[in-house]
């Protein structure tokens, strides 16, 4: 009988575990743009005076990271940019990640990307 309900409770504890796993997964596949910026990076500044201009922020979600001051920040453009087969030495602000999982570099590309998307 303890064993029956030992392994019952272990089938539980897996069963959670997993539960939360799928669950947390599903928080990295975010329908959010994630712009990545320096805080003195002038292209960053026009492409953010662009989304200004054109009330971009009130249309679509966009996560704004800094990288200059923030390593973990840096760390994860680093991240995504490796995951779209780009180099380490290539990769530069501004920097827009889309939920395509698409990795867009520089102030021409993210300004068409975001009117083209609206």
């Amino acid at each position: 009988m303890r064993q029956t309900i030992f392994t019952l409770v272990l089938i539980i504890i897996i069963t959670i575990l997993l539960a939360a796993i799928v669950y947390g997964s599903k928080g990295n596949t975010s329908r959010d743009l994630v712009f990545y910026y320096g805080n003195t990076c002038p292209h960053c500044a026009d492409v953010e005076e662009w989304m200004k201009k054109n009330n971009i922020e009130k249309k679509i979600k966009i996560v704004k990271k800094e990288v200059y001051e923030n390593k973990v920040n840096a760390m994860e453009l680093e991240k995504k940019a490796k995951s779209c087969g780009l180099a380490t030495d290539s990769i530069g602000v501004p920097f827009l990640y889309t939920p395509e999982g698409e990795c867009l570099l520089g102030t021409p590309d993210i300004v068409n990307y975001l009117r083209d998307t609206l």
